[in-house]
């Protein structure tokens, strides 16, 4: 009688552990879609990279990441998650117990001077490609490149990080891939 009770047991932990690892289905509106990275960009921040596992549903209808735009509902099923840090996509992973944590980024140098992260929402775009980004504490213009503003609208989160660093000093370069 023993044995048929540890196989049972042993069958419901197993399928305990298989649920934990499965992704709960995230929905959310397009807001960017990032071909290069396979990187999927919602209008409330989330970003996920989408992988040979990842199912996307547009409209109850499997979709993929080159028909996805702006605009449109999507589900995703399995899709990587991500944050952007110094020009990059990381993948953010959950830690036992914890929240999401960023993985960490391969070593880099780090440039002397100020760091500072700013948070804002795009307030006017212009078609001549000057977008206006208000904070919490003033307004500032900058110049995207046309093909970057095609994507870009009034409302959406902007988030950048800023480095100053005093003359002479080596400044950061974004890496390429």
């Amino acid at each position: 009688m023993r044995v048929p009770v540890a196989i049972l047991a042993a069958a419901l932990l197993l399928g305990t552990v298989a649920g934990v690892g499965a992704q709960q289905p995230q929905a959310g509106t397009v807001v960017r879609v990032d071909p290069r990275s396979r990187v999927v960009v919602l209008a409330d921040g989330r970003m996920y990279r989408v992988t040979p596992d990842t199912v996307l549903v547009v409209g109850n209808q499997p979709a993929s990441i080159e028909t996805l735009s702006p605009g449109q509902q999507v589900m995703i099923q399995s899709g990587e998650v991500v944050t952007l840090r110094n020009g990059q996509y990381v993948a953010v992973a959950p830690a036992p117990g914890q929240g999401a944590v960023v993985a960490q980024a391969p070593a880099m140098a780090v440039p002397i001077g100020v760091r500072q992260t700013i948070f804002g929402r795009v307030d006017d775009v212009d078609s001549d490609g000057k977008v206006k980004i208000k904070t919490d504490r003033d307004s500032f213009e900058i110049k995207v490149a046309p093909e970057a503003l095609r994507q870009i609208k009034e409302g959406d989160n902007v988030t950048l990080e800023v480095t100053i660093t005093p003359p002479g000093a080596p400044a950061a370069s974004p890496s390429t891939r």
